[in-house]
């Protein structure tokens, strides 16, 4: 009978176990995890941890360099637009020439004038693109051209950080996101200035028919403008050279990514098949148990007697 008595406690011990083993695989199974925290996973949960850290660094890298090619989108289409600003008042000088009336320069300049103002001003998320360092206040502080005028040097016409604003991609030495509007700008303004000048000293336009003085000094500065176009082009080209490789940098993150994510799969998900092995296997053994604990809570004296 005493015997009796100690296999029944330890088949409830028994039953205990594996009640609780039948419930973590339950568990696992509604979850798809191994563990509901990272105390679950015992020694693993370290590799687990570090894992996650990596793959969410990557994810940050991820979004950083899809923003900065949302930035060279804008990016590339401002400084096209100064190019085209340069390159449309050179067309109009050679225009003027050619059909020996210079009158509408005037208007030309003003309006090619504030494109390339405007483009140089542009933002991307509240910043400006040519500044620089500094996150606020536009590169470009002049509005019109007779401020160009009356500008004493480049202080007077830029407002800008005196570093190039830069970014750490992890790959080497930083990226120069974008060159100051003084950087690129300055033979530009000084063209419209000087052309702005001659309007000026002209009564405010020139009219017909134009001297050939004039000409060689209009020749001259349509040439001097399709160089700034150019330079603009090359500037532009150099944005979709750097977005080329944030695409490929980004390619590679999300392989990387992917892979991290697998990796943490691996250590945290569940096997529904080797967990459904285990679930039958351990209800089996349960059911025996119990009946066994069943039979033996029946004994009672009386069957000794």
């Amino acid at each position: 009978m005493v015997s009796g008595v100690g296999a029944t406690g330890q088949i409830q011990i028994d039953l205990a176990r594996m009640s609780q083993q039948l419930a973590d695989i339950q568990n696992q199974l509604g979850s798809g995890a191994r563990a509901a925290d990272l105390k679950g996973f015992g020694s693993a949960s370290g590799a687990l941890l570090s894992t996650q850290s990596l793959k969410a660094a990557t994810n940050a890298k991820s979004s950083l360099i899809d923003q900065l090619q949302a930035r060279f989108d804008v990016q590339g289409a401002s400084l096209q637009q100064v190019a085209d600003a340069a390159r449309a008042m050179a067309l109009s000088i050679r225009t003027a020439i050619s059909a020996n009336d210079g009158r509408g320069i005037a208007t030309d300049l003003e309006l090619n004038f504030n494109s390339a103002v405007t483009a140089l001003n542009q933002t991307w998320n509240g910043q400006p693109l040519f500044a620089g360092e500094r996150q606020t206040g536009a590169p470009v502080q002049i509005q019109t051209l007779q401020q160009l005028v009356s500008a004493s040097g480049p202080s007077e016409i830029y407002n800008e950080a005196a570093r190039p604003q830069t970014v750490d991609l992890g790959v080497g030495t930083p990226v120069v996101l974008a060159s100051r509007a003084s950087d690129m700008s300055q033979g530009l303004f000084d063209v419209m200035k000087n052309l702005q000048v001659m309007l000026n000293s002209s009564a405010g336009g020139i009219g017909q028919p134009i001297s050939q003085d004039t000409q060689d000094t209009l020749n001259a500065m349509a040439a001097t403008l399709d160089t700034q176009a150019s330079a603009f082009d090359t500037e532009s080209g150099r944005s979709g050279q750097i977005q080329s490789r944030l695409k490929t940098l980004s390619t590679q993150l999300q392989a990387q990514s992917d892979l991290l994510t697998k990796e943490i799969g691996d250590q945290r998900d569940a096997d529904p098949a080797a967990l459904s092995v285990q679930l039958n296997l351990l209800m089996t053994q349960y059911q025996a148990s119990a009946k066994v604990f069943g039979d033996l809570s029946k004994l009672t004296l009386l069957n000794y007697l």
